[in-house]
């Protein structure tokens, strides 16, 4: 059946919600007192029920990963370009969880340095100057970065990470799966 991978990942939500249902659904039948009857007797018994709603989770377990492993294989055959870099989609999604947020940091973090420094200068009332400057004087404080460069690197990496979101949304609702 070709669908495509938003309404998988549709589908895949819908079967997170149900396995816990599903599970908690089974609990009381698990046991009960021997003189109470059997409240699912005249269906064929709790025995019988648990039984089939046991398997019923497994299949729901199984067509997960059937989904997952079809997602997986669309995301990897599948590419998108933002800034000229063409990368897959399941790499696309490994930058997003798991490079974004550290590149960001670290970028932060020497801005902050670099702002720090400014601040630091300007109590002192001494100049901060870039590394590359020839005229330098002992009490001034040297910064080793660009901090315009350094803030429009900032800029250009949120911007990657937001139109990266719109792209996948597109590629999820264009791209064909066979499940």
């Amino acid at each position: 059946m070709k669908t495509t991978i938003t309404e998988v990942l549709a589908e895949l939500a819908t079967i997170d919600k149900r396995l816990p249902k599903k599970a908690q659904e089974l609990i009381p039948y698990v046991a009960r007192a021997a003189q109470l009857k059997d409240p699912l007797s005249k269906s064929g018994g709790s025995e019988r029920y648990i039984a089939a709603e046991r398997q019923s989770f497994s299949d729901l377990l199984q067509r997960k990963i059937i989904l997952r492993r079809v997602v997986a294989k669309a995301n990897a055959e599948t590419t998108i370009a933002i800034d000229g870099k063409e990368m897959s989609v399941a790499d696309w999604l490994v930058w997003k969880r798991e490079c974004y947020a550290p590149h960001l940091q670290m970028l932060q973090g020497l801005l902050g340095q670099a702002q720090g420094a400014r601040q630091q200068a300007q109590q002192r009332g001494v100049a901060l100057i870039r590394v590359e400057h020839e005229q330098v004087a002992s009490q001034d404080i040297l910064v080793c970065l660009d901090e315009r460069e350094l803030i429009d690197e900032v800029a250009a990496l949120e911007e990657r990470f937001g139109r990266l979101d719109g792209l996948l949304s597109l590629k999820n609702a264009t791209t064909s799966v066979e499940v």
